[in-house]
């Protein structure tokens, strides 16, 4: 399996959105108080 440069940059976006909606939850979770 050989990556090209697309999808090279087609891995790097996927990663980082999902990293990007973790610390977004992350920051939701910590921020705002624990609703019951």
């Amino acid at each position: 399996m050989t990556l090209t440069t697309g999808g090279m940059i087609v891995m790097l976006l996927s990663i980082s959105g999902v990293l990007l909606l973790l610390g977004f939850c992350l920051f939701k979770v910590f921020t705002l108080p624990p609703v019951k």
